[in-house]
């Protein structure tokens, strides 16, 4: 228990620096930096663009909706707390692309296409996908008792997920990273609450 709870803290340290770091964009020399680093990585990754693709729905809703409802395997408040902490990360998602309305990439650069399979519509940061993915890939090894292999496993699908938004043309890096921060933040939050749950 000791060993989840300092992991929970260790996640809800990374996301609060990784969230807060993605907000860094609206500053002019990141913004600039962040721009660079999208072309650096779309155009170097060009070749791999069909395997993004490929793996592009494993950060879709659907298939968060559905990873999600089993963690009720694991038991029903693990289930509940998964699913609450989750809604209110899909929330706070929500309120900032609303917010800072964010162009995505293939919207503010001329040279750049989009070629994700479905065309997104929403403000660009933070990124969705990297949200659910890392959140994901944090808790249901932990939810499950899984082995560190799986979770080794889960956290390279999340990265390779990450890039993906990238190199398909619809994320700026620091909208990866922010994102990617709400997921740690959402799966340390879940994972005290999985304590609390066990406790009472």
């Amino acid at each position: 228990m000791k060993d989840e709870t300092a992991l929970a803290i260790l996640f809800i340290g990374i996301g609060g620096l990784l969230f807060t770091t993605g907000l860094f964009y609206r500053s002019i020399s990141l913004a600039q930096w962040d721009e660079g680093a999208f072309q650096t990585i779309y155009e170097n990754l060009y070749h791999y663009r069909g395997f993004f693709r490929y793996i592009w729905p494993l950060g879709t809703t659907p298939v968060a909706v559905i990873l999600i409802a089993m963690t009720f395997i694991a038991g029903t408040r693990i289930g509940l707390t998964t699913t609450i902490v989750f809604a209110l990360a899909a929330v706070l998602e929500r309120m900032v692309k609303i917010i800072f309305r964010r162009p995505r990439p293939f919207e503010a650069l001329s040279d750049v296409k989009m070629y994700q399979p479905r065309q997104p519509t929403d403000p660009s940061h933070p990124s969705g996908d990297a949200l659910r993915v890392w959140f994901l890939a944090l808790v249901v090894p932990v939810a499950f008792g899984l082995s560190w292999p799986v979770y080794l496993l889960t956290l390279s699908i999340a990265a390779l997920l990450s890039l993906g938004r990238i190199v398909l043309g619809v994320h700026f890096p620091l909208d990866v990273l922010g994102g990617a921060g709400l997921g740690f933040l959402a799966a340390g939050l879940s994972i005290i609450g999985f304590q609390l749950a066990v406790i009472s």
